[in-house]
């Protein structure tokens, strides 16, 4: 059998040697999220460097290893059960950093994309029914190893852009505006511009339209930047 080693660090990551790029593990590494590394010509797990290690992605690639007819020895620094306290600070500081960098508005749209990303990871993983009644079973094998792995992802930019939102707040830097706070005929401020509000919507309200037409245009709540009660 061919041995190979499993190996991770905080300084260096998830990594495995005694692999070639074409050998019989391209299938199961490639498959199970590994990226192959021309510069230190061995397969690794995509930004794990300075994290924890990924326990349940090492379990399984072991597993699918093993099952092909190869020994793994897998090495963990012990070092790596603290990385979650060094990943708690690091988030910190960077989310301090990003609430100053990025615009409020940018923020909060970034957060409506990333939870929007998550339910549909998250429905892929359960199964689901579309809308024309099709059905998709629930996730399994790899294809259910790399939703995880996605999903995982997922979550870490939303914990990190839900505490620069946060800072944003606290600091007094973001404006926040839900459909309790606004009615019919209020003024709302839309990049810009001051328009008045026609109908208060769950996610957002509508407003006549910016290009002087007869319709009605829509604006979610996070992109408003300014709000004036209608005046009695």
């Amino acid at each position: 059998m061919t041995a190979l080693a499993l190996t991770h660090t905080v300084a260096a990551g998830t990594f495995l040697d005694g692999t070639e790029r074409s050998d019989r593990t391209w299938e199961i590494l490639h498959a199970t999220g590994w990226r192959w590394s021309a510069r230190f010509a061995n397969w690794y797990v995509p930004r794990s460097r300075g994290r924890a290690p990924s326990r349940h992605l090492i379990a399984r690639t072991v597993q699918l290893l093993e099952e092909a007819g190869f020994t793994v020895a897998v090495e963990i620094d012990e070092a790596s059960h603290a990385a979650d306290d060094v990943e708690q600070q690091r988030a910190a500081v960077t989310a301090a950093a990003d609430a100053v960098r990025v615009e409020p508005q940018a923020v909060a749209h970034r957060l409506v994309m990333l939870e929007t990303q998550r339910r549909k990871i998250s429905r892929s993983i359960a199964g689901y029914r579309n809308h024309l009644g099709r059905e998709f079973p629930p996730a399994a094998g790899d294809q259910l190893i790399r939703l995880k792995d996605e999903l995982a992802h997922v979550d870490e930019d939303l914990a990190h852009w839900t505490r620069v939102r946060a800072q944003q707040i606290a600091d007094g830097a973001a404006f926040v505006l839900t459909r309790d706070d606004v009615a019919p005929g209020d003024l709302v401020e839309y990049r810009g511009e001051w328009f008045p509000v026609l109908r208060v919507n769950a996610k957002s309200v509508s407003v006549p339209s910016g290009a002087g037409g007869s319709w009605a245009e829509t604006v979610p709540y996070h992109q408003i930047s300014g709000h004036q009660p209608k005046q009695v």
